[in-house]
């Protein structure tokens, strides 16, 4: 048994085949496909159940995976030592952000990053929160930057900064006057919406109380980009919610449109995701020293209120 069929296994698992699989490692599919029958063979079972599409692990495949993912990740802390022992902070740094952070929060500290550790290469892929869990348990990511809490199992949470719901209000909406909006005053056949199943999305609905659009509308637009919905409000009508972050770089001339929520203003939790015992603590440790420069203070400090809850559980 090699390691590198290991590695195999592991992009035959996210690529879903083994064409797929075999041009993202590099090599051609008839050898992809040899070494997965060799492993089979020296274990003396079948991994991959080649009769089902797409693509299933059988059930000793998923028992053999998951252990398979846990000796790579033992490697690649061995691979670590090295970079422990040297001063500079380098090697390489996958990070998985949900997307109603991901084009706030990177342009804020990626040249700080750059600038402070250039022997630290990083790369940044936006997932939905679960995508960014059943990654980092696999292996293929290092860190993860999420709404919590999250319900699940084997992965350690770090509060990272905290940030406010604001109310996007198109100029033509009865409500536009208003300074501040109670969201009392908000009904639900207003709102344009992110894509079901969105943590953000989730926390909308809980602190409105909606059920996600069980009124009846003639237009309904889901989209996974909080930036598409309020292009929507600003050409049309409505209302959306945003968070604190993608207020920073709003034009003056749009300014008049994001509205405070009246009261007690609901907060949500944005954390850093890792596996318990994860290889790669210098390299996450100068991520987050990063991004705490890199966003307003007052978003580091915990607010006295509860937190919204985005309402997730992954097994």
């Amino acid at each position: 048994m090699q390691l590198a069929q290991l590695e195999y296994l592991k992009a035959l698992r996210f690529s879903g085949g083994f064409s797929s699989a075999a041009q993202k490692l590099g090599i051609t599919q008839p050898a992809l496909t040899l070494q997965i029958q060799k492993l089979e063979e020296e274990l003396g079972f079948k991994l991959i159940d080649r009769s089902k599409r797409p693509l299933q692990f059988t059930r000793e495949g998923e028992i053999f995976f998951h252990k398979s993912v846990e000796i790579l990740q033992m490697v690649e802390q061995l691979k670590q030592v090295s970079f422990e022992i040297s001063e500079e902070v380098q090697g390489d740094l996958k990070v998985g952000i949900i997307p109603t952070v991901a084009p706030y929060l990177v342009p804020l500290f990626i040249n700080a990053l750059i600038a402070g550790f250039p022997y630290l290469r990083v790369e940044v892929s936006e997932l939905k929160t679960e995508e960014i869990i059943v990654r980092l348990k696999a292996g293929t990511l290092d860190c993860g930057i999420v709404s919590t809490p999250v319900i699940t199992t084997g992965l350690l949470f770090e509060p990272l900064f905290y940030e406010r719901f604001f109310v996007y209000v198109s100029e033509n909406h009865r409500l536009f006057e208003q300074p501040e909006i109670a969201l009392t005053e908000i009904e639900e056949n207003e709102i344009w919406y992110l894509e079901e199943g969105n943590c953000f999305q989730n926390q909308v609905n809980s602190m409105c109380l909606f059920n996600s659009q069980q009124t009846i509308q003639n237009f309904v637009y889901r989209s996974s980009s909080i930036e598409s919905l309020r292009r929507i409000v600003e050409k049309e009508n409505g209302l959306t919610f945003i968070p604190e972050l993608a207020t920073i770089n709003i034009p003056a001339e749009q300014e008049d449109l994001v509205k405070t929520v009246a009261g007690e203003q609901p907060v949500r939790e944005i954390s850093m995701a890792v596996l318990k015992n994860f290889p790669k603590e210098r390299q996450v440790a100068a991520l987050k020293m990063v991004i705490a420069k890199s966003i307003p203070k007052r978003m580091l400090i915990k607010p006295a209120i509860q937190v919204v809850d985005p309402k997730l559980k992954i097994g």
